[in-house]
């Protein structure tokens, strides 16, 4: 847009469009404008009023202007043919003051001094009389001038006028964003002024569009020459016109014809129905659209002819064709003509036109029984129309599509995945309009069969990896929060360092000396890391993990396990309760036995830091992304040996009772059990004592219950016998029975515990001590005689205080009765504090959807660790 204000001052508008001057903004323009330039500078008497003001060109401009402010009081524009515009005299006065401020070019300061000016003499200047009515001037910055000149303009000379003028405008770009603002500035300040906000700017826009709409229809939607000024300058898909019998969206047609399916519902077999009227030559006779402002007379006659046609036969051919419902059917011609529309070369107010023609029509034939129009249309653009009748096409066909992929040998499964995203996708840009009415149906038949989550858990199992069950998700506003992306040159070459590489599975040396590579497939463990460690597609990966392609030439397999994590993790968000839990156990472990195999730990935890920073960094962006605030790993100074020995361990737990050795099975089989279940001994040794605190009375409390249970049934001896392994002879003599800890009294442990960490309060000189107390209270509280005495006596006490209160308040209840105060006038004034505060509190959460949270980095976040060293 033009950095010169001037270019778009009135005269000039009008010297660039002739359509202009037949506005009432500009006839009345120039009447005042020739009532100005007659007005003298004479200078007032009262030099005074003016001290402050330093600059001579606001001075002179100040004194014509109270000049010519008091020659408006002997103006009658009664006689003139800008009388029919009365109700906006002042608005328009207000926009010609806005002009002069342009042309004298005057800067934020200057504007400043002379609203000051007018505001403290508002009696003689803040307040003009235009046309017998009194006219507020508000305090405006000069930014407010320029936006609420911008939106002027934009109602005043384009919203009522012919939609042919439009073809001007969109040649010039300039000028054509210059309109579109204003356009956008209307709509941005119906909202905010309509809000209850309060400003200068709000009163004048209120102000304005009061007088302006005064008697007219309001509506929520835009009209269909705002929604084509809106269009103008876009680069929207064109649409060719096509004269086929198909009329569903081609790419969806194909996929379908594939699978022989296409014929296969009522819906097709309706649009076929139609299109027999369709594209039927015949002599049309026109000119009752004379009368009309249509662009394409030609174009909507033929489709009203049609409908025409269609409307004569509806109630014995079309209304309840197939046995359907005769609202049904209403909706399918509906959707037909949508794609009609789409392919002629319509403007939006045609396309209304068109509509309104149709009710008429729907009007006139009222004797029918069975009635059809489209009593939802708001003025929808052509993109808007092809969005909806692709994905109401999609859901009639929904269906079969379904039984398609239920069937094991279906070829087209992955191209119907393919389509299936492509909907989810376009389903969560419909939700993302702001228009209410515009989607509402789709959205609402979409909601219908999809928000059921045993139908989401079907699409997930055929089609993974494509964020298909986060489409109800409110945090995201396209369908996926990673979005997936075919690798570049740089990530291919990046990348080819691994293509060789098999697996990374047996890469570092964390536990080699002490440990096999214990991988019992029959186990359940094993099922859940083999998912987790499920490929991914070579074609596409997520870009949130593009930071790491940097690292895979060294680190090889990084980048891939980042793509494998966030996969993981998206099924994790889906997951509740136990389930999910129990998930988040096996990703933390997958997540350290992975990547220490791939940054190469040696046995002293020597690795690169930088590498495993960055893959921790993005791991918790992807936490953060999916709002997963109970599954968090430990991520400094980890401990990558002992980390696997924790995995060991809890794997152990997890397929404890599924270890089985038959006695007609291979004597090799039993032997690996046992030497594992001496493996997993010697770590159940090592960690008892720190992950298990036994007491007396209380039994065993687990410290780590995500890699440890201290309950005695998983002593490894119990499994060492069950499997018989005392029959292999060396593995016998090495086997350690390890037993429980000893239980010791908590007060004990708790003194042992006093000294270590506390030993001044041990200090028997210490006269701050505060030990014996406390041992002595926990010492009464963990008798059992003294915890029921007590309760006993403390329940006894509050009833007595409570029969207390009773007696007295009734004895006061019967002195005092005559002066008691109503209940019901608490309950008044409490419930108009009730609304008082639901409004405050509207109005904070209103503030507060505002804010976006924002994520910081990861090393400056507060942490949430649910995994700690042990």
């Amino acid at each position: 847009m033009s950095n010169n204000r001037k270019d778009f001052i009135l005269t000039k508008l009008a010297e660039k469009y002739t359509f202009i001057k037949e506005s009432d903004l500009y006839k009345f323009y120039q009447k005042i404008d020739e009532l100005y330039k007659v007005v003298n500078n004479t200078e007032t008497n009262d030099t005074s009023i003016f001290s402050g003001i330093g600059d001579p060109d606001v001075i002179s401009f100040l004194i014509k202007l109270s000049n010519f402010w008091k020659g408006l009081l002997k103006q009658d524009f009664s006689g003139d043919d800008i009388a029919k515009s009365k109700t906006r005299h002042c608005a328009y006065l207000k926009y010609w003051l806005y002009d002069k401020f342009i042309i004298n070019g005057f800067n934020e300061y200057d504007v400043n001094m002379i609203s000051d000016f007018l505001k403290k003499n508002k009696h003689g200047y803040m307040i003009a009389i235009i046309s017998k009515n009194l006219c507020n001037f508000y305090k405006l910055s000069l930014k407010d001038i320029l936006k609420m000149k911008n939106l002027y303009d934009y109602y005043e000379l384009l919203y009522d006028f012919d939609i042919k003028n439009y073809d001007d405008i969109s040649k010039d770009k300039e000028y054509l964003l210059y309109f579109k603002n204003g356009l956008d500035l209307y709509k941005n300040s119906k909202i905010l002024c309509h809000s209850g906000k309060q400003s200068e700017y709000c009163y004048e826009f209120n102000e304005y569009s009061h007088a302006y709409n005064n008697g007219r229809a309001k509506s929520d939607t835009l009209s269909c020459k705002e929604k084509l000024l809106s269009s103008l300058y876009k680069k929207d898909t064109t649409f060719a016109d096509r004269r086929t019998m198909n009329t569903i969206d081609p790419g969806f047609y194909e996929l379908l014809k594939k699978d022989s399916i296409v014929n296969g519902t009522k819906l097709y077999k309706f649009y076929e129905l139609l299109e027999k009227h369709y594209g039927v030559s015949t002599t049309l006779n026109c000119d009752y659209l004379d009368e009309y402002s249509i662009k394409e007379k030609s174009v909507i006659c033929e489709l009203l002819e049609v409908v025409k046609n269609i409307l004569e036969k509806w109630d014995d051919t079309y209304a309840k064709y197939g046995e359907l419902n005769p609202n049904k059917t209403c909706a399918y011609l509906n959707y037909w003509l949508y794609d009609k529309l789409l392919y002629k070369d319509t403007s939006p107010c045609d396309i209304d036109m068109f509509y309104y023609l149709w009710y008429k029509l729907y009007i006139d034939k009222s004797q029918r029984k069975y009635k059809c129009y489209n009593e939802k249309y708001y003025g929808f653009t052509k993109g808007e129309l092809d969005n909806k009748k692709k994905l109401f096409d999609f859901l009639e066909y929904y269906n079969s599509i379904k039984d398609k992929m239920k069937e094991p040998k279906d070829k087209q499964k992955n191209n119907y995945c393919s389509y299936l995203k492509v909907i989810f996708e376009l389903y969560k840009e419909m939700e993302q309009t702001n228009d209410p009415h515009t989607y509402k149906d789709e959205i609402e038949l979409f909601r219908r069969i999809f928000f059921d989550n045993k139908e989401l858990h079907f699409l997930e199992e055929k089609c993974p990896d494509l964020c298909l069950g986060l489409v109800f998700s409110d945090k995201y506003k396209t369908l996926c929060p990673f979005e997936k992306m075919a690798p570049g040159e740089f990530e291919k070459t990046n990348l080819k360092s691994c293509a060789n590489l098999d697996s990374i599975n047996g890469r570092g040396k964390v536990g080699e000396n002490n440990e096999n590579d214990y991988n019992f497939s029959n186990l359940s463990t094993s099922t859940v890391y083999s998912e987790l460690n499920g490929d991914i597609t070579s074609d596409n990966y997520y870009r949130i993990c593009s930071k790491l392609i940097a690292y895979n030439e060294k680190h090889c397999g990084i980048y891939n396990l980042c793509n494998k994590l966030v996969r993981n993790l998206i099924q994790l968000s889906k997951m509740e309760k136990k389930k999910r839990t129990d998930r988040c156990e096996y990703i933390t472990h997958w997540i350290y036995d992975n990547i220490a195999k791939i940054i190469n730990v040696d046995e002293k935890n020597i690795y690169d830091k930088d590498a495993l920073g960055e893959f921790f960094h993005v791991g918790y962006d992807i936490l953060n992304k999916l709002d997963i605030f109970d599954c968090f790993y430990n991520t400094v100074n980890v401990n990558f040996e002992e980390q696997r020995e924790k995995k060991h361990l809890h794997d152990y737990f997890k397929n404890y009772g599924n270890f089985n050795c038959k006695v007609s099975s291979e004597n090799n089989e039993c032997q690996k059990y046992c030497e594992y279940v001496l493996f997993i001994n010697i770590l159940y040794r090592k960690y008892l004592d720190k992950s298990c605190d036994c007491f007396k009375y209380e039994g065993c409390k687990e410290r780590y219950p995500y890699y440890f249970k201290c309950d005695e049934k998983y002593n490894p001896f119990k499994l060492f016998h069950k499997l018989q392994c005392k029959k292999f002879e060396q593995l016998s003599n090495d086997f350690k029975t390890v037993n429980s800890p000893i239980p010791v009294d908590y007060h004990v442990k708790f003194l042992a515990e006093i000294s270590e960490t506390q030993p001044h309060l041990l200090n028997w000189g210490n006269k701050k001590s505060f030990i014996i107390p406390e041992v002595v209270h926990d010492k009464i509280m963990s008798d059992p005689f003294n915890t029921f005495a007590l309760g006993s006596l403390g329940f006894l006490g509050v009833f007595l205080i409570l029969f207390i209160l009773y007696k007295v308040g009734f004895n006061i209840l019967l002195k005092h009765e005559s002066s008691f105060t109503p209940i019901r006038s608490y309950s008044n004034n409490r419930d108009a504090r009730n609304k008082e505060s639901y409004f405050e509190n509207f109005e904070q959460q209103f503030l507060e959807d505002e804010v976006q949270f924002k994520h910081g980095n990861t090393q400056n976040r507060r942490m949430h660790i649910a995994y700690h060293q042990a």
